[in-house]
């Protein structure tokens, strides 16, 4: 297990604030968030090549701030590899061996089992000029997992790969990480990588962590105006509560004159009666029908469709609804727009479930 307890540093002007962050054995836990949020910071505190100001980083249980670099048992990937440029690719991964004070003989067996599993094979006496950026990320893994680190790091894992080859070498480290079970932490801007690969997921803006989660809880029901930003969710709508009971809240949807009922089961807690909230849905979480084709569906809304932009296929739709014509994106795969026959200026209805509703508090 890897723990962040009230991790603080500084560089600069720049804070890292009270990062709480704990990752459980075997687990992939990725850290997603814009350039310049402090994620490499972060990793650069972890590994110990920057000093904390308060906090502590705990490793299976130990403290590890005081520690070497080269003590912490983590394999630390940055963006550019850092491939030896005078050694070849045999070298590198043996390099591994030695920092990890392992006999290479001792080693062997798992040499062998990753140089197979990354097919790296026919890469051993190249130098790294002569590989592509998939091939070193490739070694870059197998020299860090060599020494079987307690935590694998990798900074921004796909930033040096042609955009052709990411969704294999994507696939190829989720398959890495479930055949071998390592602790990793991985960093990224990217949120399709982060909710490929990773377990939990923490958002990270200016030092600080906003949200963190398992992958599904964090994708539909962000706690923040930021986070639902980050997450590029569209359809954030003002309300106000008008009843608590066990386990559901109702608003009122104050641009529409309706109420909606939302599951919640701390409802007690989070919210009081005439509170003022947003309430927000994923745009693939919206439904849309044509007029006299609905399905038995809740919070159905009549709507028109505004715009309809293509994006491969994958259509999103703006319809307004309502006299307050407000605007809610949908996306909608383009087998489905077509069976609806999605037109703009086109009446539609509209459908929200109550379950991918979530609320956000001021």
């Amino acid at each position: 297990m890897i723990e962040f307890r009230q991790l603080c540093a500084i560089a600069g002007v720049f804070t890292l604030e009270n990062i709480d962050i704990t990752i459980a054995g075997g687990e992939c836990h990725v850290v997603v968030g814009p350039t310049g949020a402090g994620k490499t910071f972060l990793l650069e505190t972890l590994v110990g090549l920057r000093d904390l100001s308060s906090g502590e980083i705990l490793i299976d249980g130990q403290p590890v701030s005081l520690l070497a670099p080269r003590d912490r048992k983590v394999s630390y990937v940055p963006q550019d590899t850092c491939l030896f440029p005078n050694m070849t690719v045999r070298d590198n991964i043996l390099y591994g061996v030695r920092m990890g004070g392992i006999s290479q003989s001792e080693a062997q067996p798992l040499i062998d089992h990753l140089i197979s599993f990354l097919h790296i094979g026919h890469l051993l006496d190249r130098y790294p000029v002569k590989l592509s950026g998939g091939e070193k990320q490739r070694v870059a893994l197998a020299r860090a997992l060599v020494p079987r680190p307690a935590l694998l790091v990798l900074d921004e894992p796909f930033s040096a790969i042609d955009h052709s080859m990411r969704e294999d070498i994507r696939r190829l480290i989720k398959e890495l990480l479930e055949e071998f079970s390592t602790t990793t932490l991985i960093v990224t801007h990217d949120l399709d990588e982060a909710f490929f690969l990773g377990n939990h997921i923490s958002i990270m803006i200016n030092g600080r962590i906003l949200q963190s989660g398992n992958r599904e809880r964090l994708y539909y029901y962000p706690q923040s105006f930021a986070a639902a930003h980050f997450l590029g969710i569209k359809n954030l709508f003002p309300a106000t509560v008008t009843a608590i009971e066990e386990g559901s809240v109702t608003i009122h949807w104050t641009a529409m004159n309706r109420h909606l009922v939302i599951p919640c089961h701390c409802s007690d807690k989070r919210f009081t009666l005439q509170q003022s909230v947003h309430f927000g849905i994923r745009s693939e979480a919206v439904y849309i029908q044509r007029p006299g084709h609905e399905k038995t569906l809740e919070n159905i809304f009549a709507a028109t469709v505004k715009k309809l932009y293509t994006r491969g296929r994958m259509h999103t739709i703006v319809v307004e609804a309502g006299d307050d014509k407000v605007a809610v994106e949908i996306d909608i795969h383009d087998a489905a727009a077509r069976k609806i026959s999605v037109v703009e200026a086109e009446p539609v209805s509209i459908s929200m479930l109550p379950s991918s509703i979530f609320l956000i508090t001021p």
